[in-house]
C-alpha cells in the first residue's frame, strides 16, 4: 500500500509539474507575440485554477495598461504634429507667416500637452500609497471649494451638515474639481452641488442643464481615453481622463461615482462614499 500510494503521488507530482510548464510555455509565447491571450483553463485542481485565474486577470489588466500607453502616446503625438506643421509653414516662407496666429497656433498645441501632463501625474498620484487620511465635514469643503474657483457660471450649494467621511483631502478636493470642471464644459445655465446623506454613505451630486450622457455612454465615460462626441458649451476638448481619475480615487475610498439624469435636464454625476465613524 505504501508503495502504491508513493507511485500515484510521484504521478500526480509529475502530472502537476508538467501543467505548470505548459502554463509557463504559454505564457513565454504571449510575451513573445505582444499580443492580448488567455491561458486556457483545463480540469486543474483548484490550486492550479485559482493560480491560471490570477495570471489571466494580470494579463487583461496589462493589456488595457498597455492599451492606455497607446492611447497616451497617440494624444501626445497629435498636438506635437500640429506644432511641427505650423511651425515648419512658417519657416518655409518667413516673410509671409503670420506670427501671431503662428504662435496662437503653437499656444494652444502646448495647452493640449500640459493638459495631458498634468492628467497623467494625477493618474500616477491616485496609485500612490494612501496616506494623511483625516474626518472632512464635506459641506465645508465643497463650499470652499466653490468659493476658490472663477466659473463662468455660478454654482448652487445645497448641503446637509454634518456630512463627514474619512479620507484624503487632496484626493477628495480633486474629485470635486473634475467634477465642477465637466459641470462648466458642458452646462448651459445651471450648475449645482447637493450633498447629504444616503443610508450610510455620503452623497455629493453635481448636476448642469447641458446635453447630458446618454444612457449607452453612462458607463464608457469612466473609461480612460474616452470621450463624448457631443459639443461642450465652452472651451476645448478634454483630455479623457478626468473622469477616470475620479472613479480611481473613489474606488481607493472605498466609494463610487456614477452619472445619471440631472434634475435640471443635464448630467448629475454622483459621488458616494462611506459616512466617517462616529
Amino acid at each position: 500500500m505504501v508503495l502504491a500510494a508513493a507511485v500515484v503521488g510521484r504521478v500526480l507530482v509529475r502530472r502537476l509539474l508538467r501543467r505548470v510548464g505548459a502554463i509557463s510555455g504559454d505564457l513565454a509565447e504571449i510575451n513573445v507575440s505582444d499580443e492580448h491571450a488567455q491561458i486556457a483553463q483545463q480540469r486543474d485542481p483548484q490550486e492550479v485554477t485559482q493560480l491560471v485565474d490570477n495570471i489571466n486577470a494580470s494579463l487583461d489588466m496589462l493589456d488595457r495598461e498597455r492599451q492606455f500607453a497607446s492611447n497616451i502616446a497617440h494624444e501626445i503625438r497629435s498636438p506635437l504634429a500640429g506644432i511641427r506643421v505650423t511651425v515648419e509653414e512658417a519657416t518655409s516662407r518667413p516673410g509671409e507667416a503670420d506670427y501671431p496666429r503662428v504662435l496662437e497656433a503653437v499656444l494652444r498645441g502646448v495647452d493640449r500637452l500640459e493638459a495631458l501632463s498634468t492628467a497623467l501625474l494625477l493618474v500616477a498620484r491616485s496609485r500612490a500609497a494612501q496616506a494623511d487620511w483625516e474626518r472632512i465635514d464635506l459641506c465645508e469643503l465643497i463650499r470652499q471649494e466653490v468659493a476658490d474657483r472663477n466659473d463662468p457660471i455660478s454654482v448652487e450649494v445645497v448641503c446637509t451638515p454634518g456630512v463627514e467621511v474619512t479620507a484624503m483631502r487632496t484626493r477628495i478636493c480633486q474629485i470635486i474639481t473634475n467634477l465642477l470642471d465637466n459641470a462648466q464644459h458642458h452646462a448651459t445655465h445651471q450648475v449645482q452641488v447637493h450633498v447629504g446623506r444616503s443610508g450610510c454613505n455620503a452623497r455629493l451630486a453635481v448636476s448642469d442643464d447641458g446635453p447630458g450622457v446618454p444612457e449607452k455612454d453612462r458607463e464608457r465615460i469612466f473609461d480612460r481615453m474616452y470621450q463624448l462626441k457631443a459639443t461642450s458649451q465652452r472651451g476645448g476638448p478634454g483630455t479623457g481622463l478626468g473622469l477616470a481619475i475620479t472613479r480611481d480615487i473613489a474606488k481607493a475610498h472605498h466609494g463610487t461615482v456614477w452619472v445619471e439624469p440631472s434634475p435640471l435636464g443635464g448630467a448629475c454625476f454622483v459621488l458616494q462614499l462611506p459616512i466617517a465613524a462616529p
